[in-house]
C-alpha cells in the first residue's frame, strides 16, 4: 500500500490551518480594547463565552508558531498520511520574507513520500485585518513563494480542488481572477465526475459559510465568503455532488453542512481563539464517506495568560 492508505478506496490525510507565523507577537502588542473586541467577535462566531488568551508580556518574532508548526509536521511524519494540506494564513504579514522562509523551512521537514499542499489565506495575499484586499502584486508574491493558488490533484479515487478564497471574498482589484476561478472550479468538477471520482473535496482558507449556507450578516461577511459569490459556488458543488469543504480562518472548530456536503472549519496550528486549542485534523476517506477528528498539539506557548483575561 502507498502512504496514507488503509484499504481499497481508502486514504488518510492531515489538514492543518493557520500556522500564521507572527500572530502571537502581534496579539501581544494589541491594546486591551482591541484585544477585547477580537474576543467578543470570535465568541459570537463560536457561540462560547470566553475565547482567546493574551500573552502576559510582549513576544517578538515567531518562536511559538515555529514550535507548533514543527510539532504538527512531526505528527504527520508519525501518522504517515497520504498528504498534508495547510489551509491558509501561513504567515501573518504577507510581505514578510522571514515568516515565509520559516514556514517553507518547516514544510520541508515533512518526510519524503508525504505530499505537502499549500492553500492561500487572506494574510498570505495581502487581505489582512486592515481590510486591504488582494491585488495582482500580492497574488504574484504568493505564487512565487508557495506555488499556484487554484489547482487540483487526485489521490486514489478522490478528487481534491484547492481555491483561493480571498479572491471569492474580495475580487474588486482582480475581477478577472474571480471569473477565472469560477470557470476553473466548474471545469475541475466536470473532470472529476467524468473521471468517475468517488469523492470530491475542496480546500479553502475562508469557509464558504460558518453555520448556514444562507447566512448573510455583516458578522459572517467578514468571516465567510459573501453570499453573492457563495451562491454560484454552492450551486456548482451541489450540481456535482461535492462531499466536503475543509477550511480554516476562524482559529477554532466549527461544523456545518449544506445538505449532504460537510462544511468543516478547522482550528489553528498557531494562535487559538477557542477552547479547542492549537491542533490538527486527521481525515479518513473511505468508500462510504469522510470521517475526521481533531487532535490538540502538546506545545504550550510561553508567556500566555491561560485564564483568558
Amino acid at each position: 500500500m502507498t502512504e496514507g492508505t488503509t484499504g481499497p478506496g481508502e486514504i488518510t490525510f492531515m489538514q492543518l490551518a493557520d500556522p500564521q507565523l507572527g500572530m502571537f507577537a502581534e496579539i501581544s502588542e494589541r491594546s486591551p480594547e482591541r484585544f477585547t473586541a477580537m474576543r467578543e467577535r470570535m465568541a459570537d462566531i463560536h457561540g462560547i463565552d470566553r475565547v482567546g488568551v493574551r500573552p502576559v508580556r510582549p513576544i517578538s518574532g515567531f518562536a511559538p508558531e515555529t514550535n507548533l508548526f514543527t510539532e504538527a509536521i512531526q505528527m504527520a511524519n508519525q501518522l504517515r498520511p497520504a498528504f498534508v494540506v495547510v489551509c491558509g494564513d501561513i504567515v501573518y504579514h504577507w510581505d514578510s520574507d522571514p515568516q515565509a522562509d520559516e514556514a517553507r523551512r518547516i514544510g520541508r521537514l515533512l518526510d519524503d513520500g508525504i505530499d505537502l499542499h499549500w492553500v492561500a489565506g487572506n494574510h498570505d495575499v495581502g487581505a489582512d485585518e486592515n481590510h486591504t484586499i488582494p491585488t495582482a502584486d500580492t497574488l504574484e508574491r504568493y505564487r512565487t513563494r508557495f506555488g499556484p493558488d487554484n489547482y487540483a490533484f487526485q489521490q486514489g479515487d478522490t478528487s481534491f480542488i484547492v481555491l483561493n478564497s480571498s479572491i471569492m471574498q474580495a475580487p474588486q482589484e482582480v475581477p478577472d481572477e474571480w471569473k477565472s476561478q469560477l470557470e476553473f472550479l466548474g471545469h475541475e468538477l466536470e473532470e472529476a465526475r467524468r473521471g468517475g471520482s468517488a469523492h470530491i473535496v475542496l480546500f479553502t482558507h475562508i469557509p464558504l459559510f460558518v453555520h448556514d449556507p444562507e447566512e448573510d450578516t455583516p458578522l459572517f461577511n467578514r468571516t465567510a465568503v459573501p453570499i453573492e459569490r457563495r451562491r454560484p459556488i454552492l450551486d456548482l458543488l451541489r450540481r456535482y455532488g461535492a462531499d466536503a469543504v475543509f477550511a480554516g480562518h476562524l482559529h477554532g472548530n466549527v461544523y456545518a453542512s449544506d445538505g449532504p456536503m460537510q462544511m468543516v472549519t478547522s482550528g489553528p496550528v498557531g494562535y487559538p481563539v477557542s477552547i479547542d486549542g492549537s491542533g490538527f485534523r486527521e481525515v479518513h476517506v473511505t468508500p462510504d464517506g469522510i470521517d475526521h477528528s481533531w487532535s490538540r498539539l502538546t506545545y504550550e506557548a510561553p508567556f500566555m495568560d491561560t485564564s483568558g483575561g
